[in-house]
């Protein structure tokens, strides 16, 4: 079997999450990749007149879109693809309830490799341009460090992502009002080993065992307060996601829905 994609920019999440790190893994399982069987369409930016032949056809919806400028390209996307497939329950909701079909969902792996928690009075945010709305909203008291794609913040990069993690901090998740999000950033800080403080989204749902929903100033404030219990509560949302996040089961889940 051969599987094929378009061209992406590799500096956006969901391009390493959804495609280059499970492609490194499926190649792993004996995949190879170039123009024949499977073609995995992803996100926008492209016309479906203009993709290559194939045999069939996958749609990845990471993104509610269902209702702005790009909807006919979402709706169209799902109405003429083999098999769609999406990042959270919440988006496989949307997509049923806008065009009637059923979707896979498959989660994003983590891309650090596991480090020791630790925690300290920075903060830490990172996140794509779009969402920095959600971030700028907040007051906190501790110094931040914003990591994004947007002139004037320091710019995310592999390098600097890595550097920055590194130190003591507590990352910050505030949320905005698409609900369809997936938990890829809370899985990395944990993979990363700190402690996330975090509003709601049904995708974080089975790490609140670990890090509890509440208000994210009374949440820093009581995590910085009892630094043992969130210590012990990192190592445990670690090795939650150990196996159910992992590069090699992620692939597992793709080939499964591609065949």
């Amino acid at each position: 079997m051969k599987i094929a994609y378009l061209p992406t920019n590799q500096n956006i999440a969901s391009t390493r999450l959804r495609k280059i790190i499970p492609m490194r893994e499926m190649r792993k399982l004996g995949v190879e990749f170039g123009i024949g069987d499977v073609f995995i369409a992803q996100k926008h930016g492209f016309s479906w007149d203009d993709l290559p032949k194939h045999q069939t056809l996958v749609f990845d919806v990471c993104d509610d879109h269902f209702n702005n400028h790009l909807s006919d390209h979402y709706r169209h996307g799902c109405a003429i693809a083999d098999k769609v497939v999406c990042n959270s329950e919440v988006m496989r909701e949307v997509i049923y309830t806008e065009t009637g079909r059923e979707a896979t969902v498959i989660p994003e792996p983590y891309e650090s490799p596991e480090r020791t928690p630790l925690i300290g009075e920075s903060l830490l945010w990172f996140g794509h341009a779009s969402n920095l709305k959600d971030i700028q909203r907040c007051k906190f008291d501790y110094p931040l460090t914003i990591l994004t794609n947007f002139t004037g913040y320091p710019e995310w990069t592999p390098e600097r992502f890595a550097e920055e993690i590194a130190k003591p901090c507590i990352v910050v998740i505030p949320t905005g009002k698409s609900m369809a999000k997936s938990e890829n950033r809370m899985v990395e800080a944990i993979r990363n080993g700190r402690y996330v403080c975090a509003e709601y989204l049904p995708a974080y749902e089975p790490f609140f065992n670990f890090f509890p929903c509440m208000d994210i100033n009374e949440h820093i404030k009581r995590a910085l307060a009892n630094p043992s219990a969130s210590l012990s509560a990192i190592r445990r949302a670690q090795d939650y996601i150990h196996d159910r996040y992992s590069p090699e089961t992620v692939a597992k889940l793709w080939l499964e829905a591609i065949q």
